[in-house]
């Protein structure tokens, strides 16, 4: 089920459990809440590997590195 069918399933059920009326904001802010933990997760992960890799001597690459790469990459439109 992809995730706006989970949403749309999510704005049902809320519907149809008679709690108080909440804005539409709101109910997606409380979709958020219950469904940010895998994505959380993931940043947190991110962030360790990170870490660790620094910790092990990797340093990245300089910005005029990345530049270059990204440049090469994404070469500008000729006009």
């Amino acid at each position: 089920m992809s995730e706006l069918a989970q949403f749309h399933a999510f704005v049902g059920a809320y519907l149809q459990s008679g709690e108080e009326p909440l804005s539409p904001e709101a109910v997606f802010d409380l979709w958020l809440e219950q469904h940010s933990g895998a994505a959380d997760e993931d940043a947190t992960e991110a962030v360790l590997e990170s870490l660790a890799d620094y910790e092990a001597g990797d340093r990245g690459v300089s910005i005029e590195e990345a530049d270059r790469l990204f440049r090469q990459q994404f070469p500008k439109p000729q006009r």
